[in-house]
């Protein structure tokens, strides 16, 4: 188990690696730039990475900085030493980034199973190779649980291993821990053009390379006792070095399936079950792993109380914040835009789906809006095809959106964009991409068709770049949940910019309150059924309560008339 992770004669190598450190010449080269790092792992330059990884003002500056860049620099390098058949220099590499890993992230962290793994598979020693094998399997027992069928090929491959060294295969090792569950499990339902990576682990399942679209069902654990819009993960900072179900979200499972035709037949079944038929999509956007775009998908699902099936589109995000050009130009490829179009529509057409919503965030809204060009030019007179559309912190420059607008406004019953001033994430694309962001709201996109929403003051000081998901939820569900209007949302407020319209956070009601109604309207099932439970329940109320949903009832009729 873990302990054997944390015991002495592994805190021994840890110890001796980080003592040996890189070796760095005495004349240093010029410095390594971050543009130039970030090429150089876009590309796998062994070259570049070795001098990136020679450079000592380069390394402060990502230990101080951003750690996970300066693991992804030492993983690079370890593969492109591999690649090269360097065996012993890539071995050393792989233990510079278990340093890191250990440093920044924690002791028994699932990421460093994978590169004791590659170490274990390079080592010529048995006894060696079995070594670093068991120490990768003790860490992946200790984040899965014991059982969890996701081991078996590396219980397999670990117990190869010791035979060859002369050792006893793995005993079993008890019994899972038993007790009432705090959590829920949602099933995700996913369509991607990452390539599989052969390995086992959920997490590590899809990689960031670029294939055909593959299709499947991912399930992800969702605690209960959890804040709408949280997605609580371990930290080290908290003392968490392994993932709870019911304290994080977790990936569980992801399970392939074997085309379109029966990823269809999947989501038609759930949504056959369901009572309000209801689907949405989510796109995500740029430094996201296939993990994180599933617990995120989760999560809407969850504080959505989405009544069918979520859906996920994952495209192949490098999931580095120095693969930003990579993730650009991936989703600007052609063939996969194509395959998103066609994924999209048989979504609304072959799923009996009767609300089709779409979400995107940050750069996969040029995923999304390029898509639904696409639609647009096969079909220009079409009714529309989708529900609800949102646009959430959109990466997109403002003059490519303006070129589409027109041409996708019909594509959609509703389009929505959440904008804030306090996006630092894309204050500084604007910087790389020299053109204003459509999800920027210091300077307002403004359209006839689109509903534009400001939501830096919902966004309690925070960067603004996921308001949709968390400080701005409340009005997201009225748009995805009602269909509600701006103007039928009290905790918006009109304002204007160049004589046009646009809606920002900070309206005449609480939060709360306008949360509240929305959720009455969406358990009671419409407007006319909420204001005849409330008629009733004020009938029978107590003088205490009376008020209370007497309130309730002004509120819904300000909001929906009636």
């Amino acid at each position: 188990m873990l302990r054997r992770i944390v015991g002495k004669a592994f805190f021994a190598l840890v110890l001796g690696l980080t003592a040996a450190g890189p070796v760095l010449a005495q004349d240093a080269p010029p410095p390594v730039s971050l543009e130039v790092l970030a090429q150089a792992l876009d590309a796998g330059d062994l070259q570049a990475l070795q001098s990136a990884a020679s450079d000592p003002v380069l390394l402060d500056t990502l230990r101080q900085s951003d750690p996970d860049i300066l693991i992804d620099l030492q993983l690079a390098l370890a593969q492109a030493y591999a690649a090269a058949g360097l065996r012993n220099e890539a071995i050393l590499a792989y233990q510079d980034a278990l340093v890191s890993m250990l440093q920044f992230r924690g002791q028994g962290d699932l990421t460093m199973a994978e590169p004791m793994t590659a170490i274990a598979r390079l080592s010529e020693d048995p006894a060696v190779r079995a070594q670093w094998l068991l120490y990768a399997y003790d860490i992946r027992e200790s984040v899965l649980g014991l059982g969890n069928p996701t081991l078996q090929p590396f219980r397999a491959e670990l117990n190869t291993a010791r035979l060859a060294a002369g050792l006893d295969p793995l005993g079993t090792r008890g019994s899972p821990q038993s007790g009432p569950a705090n959590f829920d499990l949602v099933d995700v339902h996913y369509a991607t053009h990452r390539v599989m990576t052969g390995r086992a682990a959920a997490a590590e399942v899809y990689g960031s390379g670029i294939g055909p679209m593959l299709y499947g069902v991912a399930q992800v654990s969702v605690p209960r006792d959890r804040a709408p819009g949280e997605i609580p993960r371990p930290s080290i900072w908290s003392l968490e070095f392994r993932p709870d179900p019911d304290r994080h979200m977790i990936l569980n499972r992801v399970t392939p399936v074997a085309d379109a035709d029966a990823f269809l037949a999947d989501v038609r079944g759930v949504v056959g079950q369901s009572r309000r038929k209801e689907v949405f999509v989510f796109i995500h956007g740029y430094n996201t792993s296939f993990e994180g775009a599933t617990i995120r998908t989760a999560q809407l699902a969850v504080d959505m109380n989405l009544d069918g099936a979520p859906i996920l589109y994952s495209w192949p995000s490098r999931a580095s914040l120095l693969g930003y050009a990579a993730d650009a130009r991936t989703v600007s490829d052609t063939a996969l835009l194509d395959d998103v179009a066609d994924f999209l529509q048989a979504i609304a057409t072959q799923t009996g789906a009767e609300k089709v919503h779409l979400v995107a965030h940050s750069m996969g809204n040029r995923v999304l809006m390029r898509a639904l060009d696409r639609l647009a030019a096969r079909n220009p007179d079409a009714p529309p095809l989708f529900d609800e559309t949102v646009f959430a912190a959109a990466d997109i420059g403002v003059d490519e959106f303006a070129g589409v607008w027109p041409r996708i406004a019909g594509t959609a019953q509703r389009f929505t964009l959440y904008a804030s001033q306090r996006d630092r994430a894309l204050q500084v694309s604007e910087m790389v991409n020299q053109m204003a962001r459509v999800g920027d709201a210091r300077r307002v996109v403004v359209r006839e068709g689109l509903q534009t929403i400001d939501t830096t003051a919902a966004s309690g000081g925070l960067l603004g770049h996921d308001d949709f998901a968390g400080s701005a939820l409340a009005d997201f569900r009225g748009v995805v949940w009602l269909s509600l209007a701006p103007d039928r949302r009290c905790v918006l407020e009109s304002a204007e910019v160049d004589g046009q319209r646009y809606w920002a956070f900070g309206g005449g009601c609480p939060e709360q309150e306008f949360d509240e109604a929305t959720e009455y309207v969406r358990a009671t099932g419409s407007i006319d059924q909420a204001l005849a439970k409330l008629a009733d329940d004020i009938s029978k109320a107590g003088a205490a309560l009376r008020d209370s949903l007497i309130r309730k009832r002004e509120r819904l009729v300000a909001m929906f008339g009636g």
